[in-house]
């Protein structure tokens, strides 16, 4: 495994809408578990 494949020269400056996508798709997985948390809790 290349371990400069993701620090490459050419790192471009992350975009707003990048970061906002990359949250949502956090957040769906954390909002399931969370889900399931409290309907195992019961």
């Amino acid at each position: 495994m290349n371990v400069y494949l993701f620090r490459s020269p050419l790192t471009m400056p992350i975009s707003e809408t990048q970061i906002f996508v990359a949250l949502l798709i956090a957040l769906i997985p954390g909002i399931l578990a969370f889900r399931l948390s409290t309907e195992l809790y019961k």
